[in-house]
């Protein structure tokens, strides 16, 4: 139950940012994000786990819509997506948690902490490529997509290596 909470209130997050700070499309991409947060509440109930990545896409579809029109990179879109992962982490745990078995609290603090590190690794990640994408924003956008792919592309490749 606390982990599915959370996993609202971080997704929540999003459309609450977008309405505060948007644009003229503040309020669709606001829209889009409490259907994403809606969809997330209705799986978690319902126990379907495949409900998650459609929430996560619609609040941060609606994060995008909300900053349309904006040139300026966003500073907080870093944490924003670090909340969208840290939503869907606390979704599934919610989900696949049965009440009827004891979980050993040892497993527990360690999938604790693993989502903990994730979130720091994903937050610095993200944090990095936001500062790639403000340097090089008047370059072109399609430029800088394909950069800030190219760099999540390694830094996957070198994590898979550091696992093997």
């Amino acid at each position: 139950m606390i982990t599915g909470l959370g996993a609202l209130l971080a997704l929540g997050a999003a459309p609450v940012y977008v309405l505060a700070n948007g644009d003229h499309l503040a309020s669709i991409g606001a829209l889009l994000g409490a259907i994403g947060v809606v969809l997330l509440a209705l799986g978690l109930v319902l126990r379907w786990p495949s409900t998650i990545p459609w929430a996560v896409l619609f609040a941060g579809t609606g994060y995008l819509v909300g900053r349309l029109g904006t040139s300026v990179v966003d500073g907080w879109a870093a944490l924003i997506g670090v909340l969208l992962l840290a939503a869907a982490e606390l979704a599934s745990w919610s989900i696949e948690h049965d009440a009827r078995i004891h979980a050993e609290p040892a497993l527990v603090v360690r999938r604790a902490l693993t989502l903990a590190a994730l979130l720091t690794g994903a937050g610095f990640v993200n944090f990095i490529l936001l500062g790639t994408a403000g340097v090089a924003a008047p370059q072109g956008v399609l430029l800088v997509a394909v950069g800030v792919g190219a760099a999540v592309a390694a830094f996957a490749f070198v994590l898979r290596l550091a696992r093997s």
